[in-house]
């Protein structure tokens, strides 16, 4: 039996246009952690994913953005440090749809927040690291950079510092 032609489509949800600035600092962040190790990127749905290896890690506005026009997003897992200093900052966005499935967006509000969309993608890209049980390399722990000796387990507990 043939289905009917008229087939209803779910329906998607729509990106914000990400404004021009928005674009600007959307090359500032992706710029930084394009230089981390193991980092790449690749066009989806009008924003520019990152990636950790194979785990997907962060999306950029190029030209849309997930919830908001002027929000950057990243899959953190949710743990009760992680889940505190969410709550913590005002300028998170939990989206509605999906709470549980990971993704975030952290809202810019100028270029000032710029440092702070970093930090938190930082700690997206090592919630998407090697998992616990899963062998380590033997050199020596790399940093945001991918520069060993530097800044690795010492991401700012608060946003401040």
């Amino acid at each position: 039996m043939k289905q009917s032609a008229t087939k209803r489509r779910t329906s998607r949800p729509k990106l914000p246009k990400a404004p021009e600035e928005m674009r600007q600092w959307s090359a500032c962040v992706l710029q930084e952690v394009l230089a981390w190790e193991g980092v790449r990127s690749r066009p989806m749905f009008g924003m520019t994913a990152v990636y950790r290896g194979a785990e997907i890690f962060g999306a950029l506005p190029r030209t849309r953005a997930m919830d908001s026009p002027y929000a950057v997003s990243f899959k953190l897992r949710r743990d009760s440090t992680t889940a505190a200093r969410l709550d913590a900052d005002p300028r998170i966005i939990v989206p509605e749809a999906a709470p549980m499935a990971g993704w975030v967006s952290f809202e810019l509000r100028s270029g000032d927040d710029i440092p702070d969309a970093i930090r938190w993608f930082h700690l997206a890209w090592r919630h998407a690291g090697p998992k616990k049980g899963r062998r380590r390399s033997a050199a020596a722990p790399l940093g945001p950079r991918g520069r060993p000796g530097t800044d690795e387990g010492k991401v700012p507990t608060t946003l401040s510092d």
